[in-house]
């Protein structure tokens, strides 16, 4: 029985370090995954901050892309209205007949009549007439207009509004262009960290799972250690059984072997009483057996 035993306890010291060697390993595994999470998360949570930064910057030159518009939108008022208050000088400008607009369509619709239709000779001669005529109209009425220092002003002020209304257009094209880099720069981060968290979220389950691993072989461990320290201690009992009873087998035969020299001496002693003479052996059994 107590071969099977040790036969038992050598194949659980075996499975004893099996287990502690695999549950070390992945533990080890399990820490490795775990720094990788780690670092893989510091990462990512870089990019964002570099995301937010992004995003902080494109929010303040979207801002002033609004205030821009606002100003170009107020300039467009101004400039409307300016329009307005030339148009009606325009309209109470003496052209002696009609305005210079009104005058270059008709020598237009001359000039296209002259163009496209057969004319007879004294319908020719009297669109030159005519259109010559409206030309020296024309004239005239570009020279009421140029002459008119309040239009001439009003136009100025038009241009140089038109002029601020372009710089602050190409201001707001630059500044919406830069937003629009940020903003690009922010989906950039932002999609590098989404892309890190998911590696950091792979190495997140393989430490789970080498966790797992690493628990389920440290329970085999402590089962297969507990059951080895219960077949170490059923050893001991049975090998100390076995040293009792070996002692008192001993004692049993050192009993035995005193009894049979007590009785020979006993038998020697009686001798001895019945007048016998006795050797030197034999006074050696008395005096070992206490009888003399």
């Amino acid at each position: 029985m107590l071969e099977r035993l040790l036969e038992r306890k050598e194949n659980l010291d075996e499975k004893v370090t099996e287990f502690q060697e695999k549950r070390d390993k992945y533990n080890s595994k399990a820490s490795e995954f775990s720094s990788e999470r780690n670092e893989l998360n510091d990462k990512a949570r870089e990019y964002v901050e570099k995301a937010q930064e992004y995003k902080q910057k494109r929010d303040e030159l979207n801002k002033k892309v609004q205030e821009k518009k606002d100003e170009r939108e107020q300039l467009n008022k101004e400039i409307r209205k300016k329009q307005n208050e030339i148009d009606e000088i325009k309209k109470e400008i003496e052209y002696n007949g009609k305005s210079p607009e009104e005058v270059e369509k008709q020598i237009e619709e001359l000039e296209f009549e002259q163009q496209t239709q057969v004319l007879s000779n004294e319908r020719e001669q009297e669109i030159i007439d005519q259109i010559s005529e409206l030309r020296k109209q024309y004239k005239k009425s570009k020279e009421s207009i140029e002459h008119n220092q309040d239009l001439k002003e009003k136009t100025k002020e038009l241009n140089e509004l038109k002029q601020k209304a372009s710089v602050i257009h190409d201001e707001v094209t630059e500044i919406a262009d830069e937003a629009q880099e940020k903003h690009n720069k922010m989906i950039e981060n932002f999609d590098k960290a989404d892309e890190i968290r998911a590696e950091a979220d792979e190495s997140h389950q393989k430490f789970i799972e080498a966790q797992e691993k690493a628990n389920s072989y440290h329970n085999q461990f402590i089962k297969a250690k507990n059951e080895l320290d219960d077949f170490k201690k059923v050893i001991k009992g049975l090998k100390k059984n076995k040293q009792k009873k070996r002692a008192q087998k001993q004692q049993t035969k050192k009993q035995k072997k005193t009894d049979e020299v007590k009785e020979k001496a006993e038998e020697v002693y009686q001798k001895f009483k019945e007048g016998e003479k006795l050797d030197t052996e034999d006074i050696m059994l008395l005096q070992r057996a206490g009888l003399v």
